[in-house]
């Protein structure tokens, strides 16, 4: 005798949606709340750039400005007050040499805040720094920049049963005194390594990235 089940065709379908849901990667809102649950405030706190008053010992401005675009003394130069191009370009600071003509012992190139930029970095937080050789302490602010902003640039993809990886970036959504310094354009990409535990997705590990690998669909 033939007996029909006519719901098997359902459970059928029912069943392997179940164990494909399983194997499915999670969605980017998922992943977003998984990673700010992995670093709490990562894209609330305010970030702050250290900007030098006083340039490197026994650099004039003309060989600091040269040096900007050179790999030559790049670690006293360009590590130490690469964000002063920019700012000089916006109109923020001037520089000047620290002694009159040729610069020489005691003399190097120091920034100043020009016009207007003046009343923006109210929130410039003066500091010093390491001595000089002349036996000085070097002067700075520490500003603040704006806020972190994180994205999921990509959809997640799922490696194997509940295990998934996602590439995201965090970009800072610039004040004033960020807009001036570029500091927007500073992105730093990674990937996500995350599992799925007791059915809630979480973020193991992260890798860094120096660029993109996926543009977002």
């Amino acid at each position: 005798m033939l007996v029909r089940h006519r719901h098997l065709p359902l459970l059928i379908a029912a069943f392997a949606w179940t164990v494909t849901a399983c194997d499915r990667a999670p969605s980017r809102e998922v992943t977003l709340a998984a990673l700010r649950a992995n670093a709490p405030g990562l894209d609330t706190t305010i970030v702050h750039v250290r900007v030098w008053q006083d340039g490197p010992p026994w650099f004039a401005c003309s060989e600091v400005i040269a040096k900007f675009t050179s790999p030559v003394d790049a670690s006293v130069v360009r590590d130490e007050v690469g964000n002063w191009k920019p700012l000089v370009v916006s109109g923020w600071l001037v520089l000047r040499d620290s002694a009159a003509g040729v610069v020489s012992d005691p003399g190097w190139c120091t920034a100043k805040l020009a016009g207007a930029s003046a009343a923006a970095a109210v929130a410039w937080v003066p500091i010093v720094g390491d001595s000089f050789p002349t036996g000085g302490r070097r002067r700075g602010w520490r500003v603040p920049v704006g806020t972190r902003k994180l994205a999921v640039v990509a959809s997640p993809t799922s490696s194997a049963r509940d295990i998934a990886t996602a590439e995201y970036v965090t970009t800072i959504a610039s004040n004033a005194n960020g807009a001036a310094m570029g500091a927007d354009r500073d992105s730093i990409f990674g990937t996500a390594f995350m599992r799925r535990v007791d059915g809630r997705w979480l973020v193991e590990r992260t890798g860094l990235r120096a660029t993109p690998r996926t543009r977002t669909p």
